[in-house]
């Protein structure tokens, strides 16, 4: 087979699948995309995160607390426009995550409504502290499934737009 036939037999795969996924109501987000965390409305960049199968947010210094005979956590975030936001939710459970570089480490989780272009979701979302990392919001496979597909060639292709 030439090269222009095989070329257009890969054209062919990939736009069946894209007009697939769009029939499915899959919508197309880049790697990073602007994601809104609720209920405060903070923006947030996130990256979306396919080897990820669980979302995390930066929490490098949580507090936990009792309240209503349950343990809640806060936390605080400061997001790029310098907007500083404290998030309080009830600990929903602890998670172990396998680290690529051997170590397990336990994490608390929380859940969080998260809109990233016109999906929004209720998402488990762990705590750890990203301080060193690019995005303070991880996005995994749990939000993404059934709503996005992500193309790893572009970034921020969608606006947060979700109903309050």
């Amino acid at each position: 087979m030439s090269k222009g036939g095989s070329k257009l037999i890969l054209s062919s795969l990939f736009l069946g699948s894209a007009v697939l996924a769009a029939e499915e109501g899959y919508v197309t987000a880049g790697w990073v995309e602007k994601a809104v965390v609720y209920p405060d409305g903070v923006e947030l960049h996130a990256k979306l995160d396919t080897g990820a199968r669980t979302s995390s947010i930066n929490a490098p210094d949580p507090v936990f607390y009792q309240q209503d005979g349950r343990q809640w956590v806060r936390i605080d975030l400061v997001n790029r426009k310098q907007q500083k936001i404290t998030l309080k939710a009830p600990l929903e459970r602890e998670v172990t995550i396998k680290r690529h570089y051997g170590e397990s480490q336990v994490r608390p989780v929380i859940k969080l409504d998260i809109c990233i272009g016109r999906v929004r979701k209720t998402e488990e979302v762990n705590l750890v502290d990203r301080q060193g990392l690019n995005y303070q919001l991880l996005i995994g496979r749990n939000f993404l499934k059934g709503a996005l597909l992500i193309d790893s060639g572009s970034t921020y292709m969608l606006s947060p737009d979700c109903p309050d």
